[in-house]
């Protein structure tokens, strides 16, 4: 840990966003081991004798920070040694990342012995190797880009000290190595487009020859579209630049990680590329053996591969566009998880850091660490869904202890809201009534008041509160915690309002046009309501808004607990729906089935809830 001595420290009491400070120190190493502690807002890059040493902050709260103990006694040699550090300061809120002023804190400790710390007066100045202040935007999401020139930093002043949390706890889950450089292969038909061959996620690393002063632009993307890697999106901008001299230059940026398939150069004449490519970065993890064949084979791999993509200091949506933890992504990738990697550790550390997530009304932000979120309802309600699946798979119970306060605060805040027809009303504005990408489910992000109406009861929603408060249960009576839902009473209030006698379905909202669909059916049927027209119209009626990939778990689930029968459904399904994919060329499994032309172009084509055939290949086809 942080040695006690040290304190939060930057440049100036005040930083601009988008500021790149360097700081550096000297120690004397005559001993064995040299450990380096650091926690930075927002991210850091560490050298030592001119080495790169590490790199890569885990985003905490601001009440809670988080360190990297960093053992740098391969690059110590006998005698005086050199260490120095660029930080990031970003200076925005964004799906990943909570603006908490600028700082950074460290230790360097010898043998156990405090050798370097940082305080008031350490060596700094503005590192010169970045553009500073630049603050261009890839997403809302991912927040800004990050440029790279070609300098010398220097010292020119000493740190102050800022304030900051000293509540500070070790990196909660092991560190996402880096891999062996993935080199671009140069299109035949655009020598200015590489090819990765597959989707990559990593860092972008260049090098070049350049007869003059210029800018090089270095564009990513996941396809190509006109023969040019698509990466202008309406305000996205997936490109990093390279500020250069006359002369040969290598850059590797370690502060924004890309994936993509494509990389393009755009540059003036007069720039030659002698290498181009990513630097892969992947959880360590080890992978479970499964006896697969065929078609079967190629879908499981690639799931894996996606699930893989998607992890590195928490799950991710995406790792293009977004990079961000939400909890029906995560619950989608921690059910395939349990069965594709040997170890759970990485999905507990994500239901706990899920947990601190907790806003005053009882909710979950959208995402973590974030803050002043649109929140999902929907979301929330499947945290203890997703609390409780963890504890069935590893049988740890002692999650229960770090997450039963936010559990009981989701179910509380929705329970409360029980009107006295025995049903939840739709949440007005800034909530967001999102389930899925599809027609009728899809709500309004950031609604206005005349977007909402006050008796709009949502299907999903209660049927979602029954599915969870029935396996919350469980989970109170082994925390001995006290919790009563009467879910027969609200089950019978969906059937009452929601089912059409004639059909066997049920609609998905009170208000509005009488819309059914397939996730909504399967959710019914999930707490036992329907009959067989529900599950046969769930399994193929064209009638029904068909679910997206993200959603297909809760309907396989509805229909395998419905009868076993439909097993050879649900593996046909993924067949078919997955197979299309790697028809079309995917390397890893798609947000939707529309591919990038859905969002506007904007569709990623790695999106960890889709790697849910894992879960049921194991289930169907293996030993559970």
């Amino acid at each position: 840990m942080i040695h006690e001595k040290a304190q939060w420290i930057w440049l100036a009491e005040h930083a601009a966003p988008d500021e790149y400070a360097f700081f550096e120190g000297e120690f004397d190493f005559w001993g064995q081991t040299a450990l380096f502690s650091i926690a930075a807002e927002t991210d850091y890059v560490l050298y030592v004798n001119g080495a790169l040493a590490d790199f890569g902050q885990f985003a905490g709260y601001p009440f809670e920070k988080y360190c990297d103990e960093i053992d740098i006694t391969p690059y110590c040699q006998s005698g005086p040694n050199r260490f120095s550090l660029t930080v990031r300061y970003e200076g925005m809120n964004s799906a990943t990342h909570i603006d908490d002023g600028a700082g950074v804190i460290f230790s360097l400790e010898v043998d156990g012995t405090l050798a370097a710390c940082s305080q008031e007066g350490t060596r700094c100045g503005y590192d010169a190797r970045y553009v500073q202040h630049q603050a261009r935007s890839i997403t809302t999401q991912l927040g800004f880009t990050s440029g790279m020139r070609c300098a010398t930093p220097h010292t020119d002043r000493g740190a102050v000290v800022v304030e900051k949390t000293r509540r500070i706890k070790k990196r909660p889950v092991k560190k996402a190595e880096l891999q062996a450089p993935v080199p671009g292969v140069p299109l035949a038909s655009n020598g200015c487009i590489y090819d990765l061959g597959r989707e990559e996620t990593g860092y972008v690393y260049l090098s070049l020859i350049a007869r003059e002063p210029c800018r090089v632009k270095i564009a990513y993307g996941e396809h190509l579209a006109d023969g040019q890697v698509r990466y202008l999106l309406g305000r996205r901008d997936f490109s990093l630049d390279f500020e250069v001299e006359a002369g040969e230059h290598a850059f590797l940026q370690t502060f924004v990680r890309v994936a993509a398939r494509y990389l393009q150069v755009i540059a003036p004449d007069g720039v030659e590329i002698l290498s181009l490519g990513v630097r892969p970065l992947l959880y360590p993890l080890t992978e479970r053996k499964f006896d697969l064949t065929g078609p079967d084979r190629a879908i499981y791999d690639t799931c894996v591969r996606t699930l893989r993509l998607c992890m590195h200091d928490h799950y991710e949506d995406c790792p293009w566009r977004e990079q961000a933890l939400y909890v029906l992504d995560s619950r989608n990738q921690m059910l395939s998880g349990y069965y594709a990697f040997e170890e759970t550790d990485f999905a507990r550390e994500n239901l706990v850091f899920m947990s601190k997530g907790t806003r005053a009304d009882g909710f979950l932000e959208l995402t973590y660490p974030a803050v002043n979120t649109p929140a999902i309802p929907f979301f929330s309600v499947m945290y203890p869904v997703a609390v409780y699946e963890y504890v069935m798979h590893t049988g740890d119970r002692t999650v229960l202890a770090e997450t039963m306060d936010t559990m009981l605060g989701i179910m509380r805040a929705l329970q409360a809201r029980i009107e006295e027809n025995g049903l939840i009303a739709e949440l007005p504005p800034p909530y967001w009534n999102f389930y899925e990408w599809s027609e009728g489910s899809a709500g309004v992000l950031f609604a206005k008041e005349k977007d909402w109406h006050p008796h709009k009861y949502p299907l999903i929603l209660n049927c979602a509160f029954v599915y969870a408060a029935e396996r919350f249960a469980v989970l109170c009576d082994m925390a001995g915690v006290r919790f009563d839902a009467d879910t027969a009473a609200m089950r019978a209030a969906i059937a009452r309002l929601f089912y059409n006698e004639e059909s066997g379905l049920f609609f998905l909202s009170t208000q509005g046009k009488e819309q059914y669909s397939q996730l909504g059916n399967a959710m019914a049927l999930l707490i036992g309501l329907g009959d067989g027209r529900t599950a046969e119209a769930v399994k193929n009626s064209a009638a029904l808004v068909p679910a997206t990939l993200s959603m297909l778990g809760y309907v396989y689930d509805a229909l395998l607990a419905y009868s076993p029968a439909n097993r050879e459904h649900v593996l046909r399904d993924i067949r078919e729906k997955y197979g299309y994919m790697l028809s079309r060329g995917a390397t890893s499994f798609w947000e939707t089935l529309k591919g990038e032309s859905d969002f506007g172009g904007a569709g990623s084509l790695c999106h960890g809830w889709s790697a849910m055939p894992i879960y049921y290949y194991h289930k169907l086809l293996g030993k559970e």
